[in-house]
């Protein structure tokens, strides 16, 4: 492994430590080192709604775990681990549920989690499939283009995440601009891609020589790259066909050069997070330019959610005040709402760990929390985040001392990620 990769990962953790405002950056690199550590390779299965992405990914598990139908199905990110058969579904607000392998279409199936209106945020699967055994982790996304704007945004967020990719195209299609486009925001994260052509079974052989021949062209001048290094897959994810040829192409790459894989994925990823501190650091250096009337209206608007925020949980406390795993999860729910209002008045991310909290049957029999504590504990969410806020943007700060000090911090902070950016353009 490149020492310099864990060298920028470390000397990032303790920089974004020091500033309230890249929690999330801070977030996101640990999560890169512990990536390292495991050496887990995910591999993505991607692409446009509709070209068949669950009923490959159920092809090459060997059994059905995925819904298909003939509307555009997966609503939810779904990863697949090697495990005896299981499901634990996990929500925004950190609840989790462990769910029957059969139930978990109710999670993940676009008819009924609509627009994923119950709040799902990935669905981890466990099934002890062959193709998973090495310590690969398979992944259904939803796909983008389609009517359901919320499939494409979680398609869009989870490319961030994927070692190696599996981006799926269609014989009854050509490639099309929404495919182009997404593409080409993937290149920026995965280090590994292989292109499976679907539907192959409904085209003669002169036809799929014809399209397999545009594809090729098309990608490598997509992805900047011969023709020749363009891995290319005509499968029929249906009928099961050319499932063989693919998966052993992905398993031989995870076991001759799964470390080189995952170390540049992670170098990509890095790339993206100090751009995204960066790209932070300019949005709170507008905010701060706010005149003290403009501050002033937004932290007013602030402290009204606030309120209503506390009001609300008051009434919740009083519904589930026998059920501690509920009140958690709704800390959880809160901690959301607070991200999302700060977001929209300030413009910036404001990043909360959530806690995991496992939901079942007997949570209204066990002891944890209660209502007095669930209802103090929301009032201190509200003002451990009103006082940082104060803090970071200096609302009402007098101190002539204190302000240069927090805006030289910052202007450190801005060279110091341009220089790791630098650092890591160079290996590239």
């Amino acid at each position: 492994m490149d020492n310099r990769v864990m060298n920028q990962l470390e000397q990032l953790e303790t920089l974004f430590a020091k500033y309230e405002i890249t929690g999330r950056e801070l977030a996101q690199v640990q999560a890169l080192e512990k990536k390292l550590e495991n050496q887990q390779i995910t591999i993505a299965v991607i692409g446009q709604f509709k070209r068949g992405k669950s009923t490959l990914v159920n092809a090459v598990l060997g059994e059905k775990v995925m819904p298909v139908g003939i509307v555009p199905v997966t609503a939810v990110v779904t990863s697949v681990r090697y495990g005896d058969k299981g499901a634990n579904v996990h929500f925004d607000n950190g609840a989790v549920i462990k769910a029957n392998f059969e139930d978990i279409e109710a999670y993940v199936n676009e008819q009924e989690n609509s627009d994923n209106h119950l709040g799902v945020s990935r669905v981890d699967v466990t099934v002890p499939a062959e193709f998973l055994a090495e310590g690969i982790t398979l992944v259904d996304t939803p796909g983008v283009g389609s009517a359901h704007q919320k499939n494409s945004d979680a398609a869009y967020a989870f490319v961030r995440e994927s070692d190696g990719v599996v981006f799926l195209l269609s014989v009854d299609s050509p490639i099309n601009q929404i495919e182009i486009e997404f593409l080409k925001k993937t290149r920026a994260y995965a280090s590994k891609f292989y292109f499976a052509v679907n539907k192959t079974d409904v085209v003669d052989e002169e036809e799929l020589t014809d399209y397999l021949n545009y594809c090729r062209k098309l990608i490598a001048k997509l992805m900047e790259v011969e023709e020749g290094e363009i891995a290319l897959f005509p499968i029929s994810a249906k009928k099961k066909t050319g499932i063989e040829e693919l998966t052993t192409a992905v398993t031989g790459d995870c076991k001759s050069r799964g470390a080189d894989m995952l170390e540049q994925s992670v170098k990509l990823k890095l790339l993206d997070v100090v751009k995204s501190a960066l790209s932070q650091v300019t949005l709170y250096r507008t905010v701060l330019n706010l005149s003290g009337e403009e501050f002033e209206e937004r932290f007013g608007k602030l402290r009204e959610s606030m309120a209503e925020i506390q009001a609300d949980g008051e009434g919740f406390a009083e519904q589930f005040k026998h059920n501690s795993a509920m009140l958690t999860a709704q800390l959880g729910t809160i901690k959301n709402q607070l991200s999302d209002k700060v977001c929209a008045l300030f413009g910036i991310e404001y990043h909360y760990e959530m806690e995991e909290v496992e939901l079942n049957q007997q949570n209204e029999k066990e002891k944890g929390m209660d209502s007095k504590i669930f209802v103090s504990q929301v009032q201190e969410i509200c003002i451990h985040l009103m006082d940082t806020l104060n803090t970071i943007f200096m609302y009402r700060e007098e101190n002539a001392y204190t302000v240069v000090r927090r805006i030289n911090d910052l202007n450190r902070l801005v060279r110091t990620l341009a220089k790791i950016k630098i650092d890591i353009l160079r290996d590239f």
